[in-house]
């Protein structure tokens, strides 16, 4: 039994989600980084988005917050870019060749 648990843990690290990233290059070589408005995003990346989520995100000894998440296919990657406040605060990257 012990045996098929962990033949499970380790099929389940193999499908490996999005990584988390600081910045990303666009199609063009610009660069979008966290802390970029959402305006300096959406120059650079010169691109609709593939989805667009909106939610409230609620952060400790703070106040809730909305969130976007914009989903973006640059060259094989995609890219979900979280921007709350008007800024990108977080960049997660995928590369779709698995």
């Amino acid at each position: 039994m012990k045996r098929i648990g962990l033949t499970l843990l380790l099929a389940a690290a193999g499908f490996a989600h999005a990584a988390s990233t600081s910045s990303i290059q666009t199609a063009e070589r610009q660069s979008i980084s966290i802390g970029d408005t959402v305006d300096e995003m959406q120059a650079r990346i010169k691109a609709s988005p593939l989805s667009v989520k909106s939610y409230s995100l609620q952060r400790e000894d703070q106040k809730p917050a909305f969130a976007i998440d914009y989903t973006y296919e640059i060259e094989n990657m995609q890219y979900v870019i979280t921007v709350v406040n008007n800024q990108v605060s977080r960049i997660q990257a995928e590369n779709l060749n698995k």
